[in-house]
């Protein structure tokens, strides 16, 4: 045989190895040739006292059944096409049953067929093809009338045929069920190629996002404030030939624009300097990323982190990592609140992360409104990964609530 496998079904799909699966058919051609080489060579040997061109026609014709196997199982290639099979198998035993027909010393070659349809055709051509050959055989040992045959000899060939279907569709099943579970580790692992490309695209998104961020922070804090440092610093030139005492006054003033420019410097370079959770564990990064912003901004921070929250994936400790991260810089940079409140709980289905404060809340339609790009990137990514996230507040505090389904 060739690589005797079902014509339908992929290398991949095989449950053994391509080198081995290439060992195993070298092996079966190997022996289909010896076979048939040793029936040509058997039924000279058998009548070599009375050779007539009876037994040198059956040798040809056996040596010829060796050859349609060399041209067309083994010199077709890989898969086997459907016409080298058909070519094969109907002219392979047309050539038996007329050497049969000769001299039926040779009527046990049918068993071969019968091993190779096994190997080489799919389900329907395996019932059909060793259901004629079974046929074949009995009329052949029977000297060609079916009656000759004796009742045990007919359960016999009965039991062969019924047997040797049991053995294949056993193996059938196995090879189809490997073939299924090939197909579906396959679309696994294209599924886990796709989500690794989705995290990277992320992670790029993520920097495009920050760079933003500090963009927008440092033109809308640092650049104005040093607009604002140049006109006055101009305007105290002029002022200081007419009225030095009011002109100090204003130095004053650029002091405390100095100075609010230099906390926004650092908030926005803290904020840069923050990366990303990486191979740190979530509940010790919200805790550290708690007393970092209460020292920071006078803030009084309850941090509530359930035990098994560095049980979540990567990614989804990565979401909730953001969420908290982006959460109280709003809240440092804008909410003018004493009080915060973070928790982080596991249930069976669901993370939870809850975050409130008691500032002065959120304006409407918070994410409609311009350079508010942190709140839809929170969205982003909860919903990425099909969590849901909820702001609300607009007086009393404002609060986060995000939802992450476990899988």
């Amino acid at each position: 045989m060739n690589e005797s496998q079902p014509s339908h079904l992929a290398d991949s799909d095989l449950p053994i190895s391509a080198a081995h699966l290439h060992l195993y058919g070298r092996f079966w051609d190997v022996l289909s040739v010896l076979i048939f080489s040793f029936a040509a060579i058997a039924v000279l040997a058998a009548h070599a006292n009375e050779l007539t061109w009876r037994e040198w026609a059956v040798a040809g014709l056996s040596v010829a059944q060796g050859a349609l196997y060399l041209i067309c199982i083994r010199g077709g290639g890989w898969p086997i096409s459907n016409k080298n099979l058909t070519i094969y198998f109907v002219g392979g035993v047309c050539m038996w049953v007329l050497a049969c027909w000769l001299n039926p010393f040779t009527w046990w070659l049918g068993f071969t067929y019968f091993g190779q349809m096994f190997g080489l055709l799919p389900l329907r051509g395996v019932v059909f093809g060793t259901a004629v050959v079974t046929v074949l055989i009995a009329l052949i040992i029977s000297n060609w009338n079916l009656k000759q045959i004796p009742l045990g000899a007919a359960f016999g060939f009965s039991f062969q045929w019924l047997g040797g279907m049991a053995v294949f569709l056993f193996i059938y099943g196995i090879i189809r069920t490997s073939s299924q579970r090939a197909e579906l580790i396959t679309k696994l692992e294209s599924a886990q190629r796709e989500l690794e490309a989705a995290r990277q695209r992320d992670a790029e998104l993520a920097t495009l996002r920050e760079r933003e961020r500090l963009a927008r922070d440092l033109h809308d804090s640092l650049g104005h404030s040093l607009v604002t440092l140049s006109v006055q610093l101009e305007a105290i030139q002029r002022l200081y030939k007419v009225d030095a005492e009011k002109a100090s006054a204003q130095v004053d003033e650029l002091k405390d624009i100095t100075r609010a420019s230099m906390d926004d410097l650092r908030r926005s370079l803290a904020g840069l300097r923050t990366p990303g959770l990486g191979e740190r564990q979530l509940r010790d990064a919200l805790q550290s990323l708690s007393v970092d912003v209460a020292q920071r901004a006078h803030l009084a921070i309850a941090c509530q982190i359930d035990d098994a929250a560095d049980q979540l994936s990567p990614a989804q400790a990565e979401t909730i990592w953001r969420v908290a991260q982006e959460s109280l810089t709003n809240i440092e940079r804008h909410a003018a609140a004493r009080n915060v409140d973070l928790r982080l709980g596991i249930e069976a289905q669901f993370a939870t992360l809850v975050i409130q404060d008691d500032g002065c809340g959120l304006p409407p339609n918070p994410e409609d409104t311009p350079g508010h790009y942190g709140l839809r990137g929170m969205r982003e990514r909860v919903e990425g990964l099909g969590g849901t996230l909820t702001l609300s507040g607009n007086g009393g505090g404002s609060r986060v609530d995000v939802k992450l389904p476990l899988l």
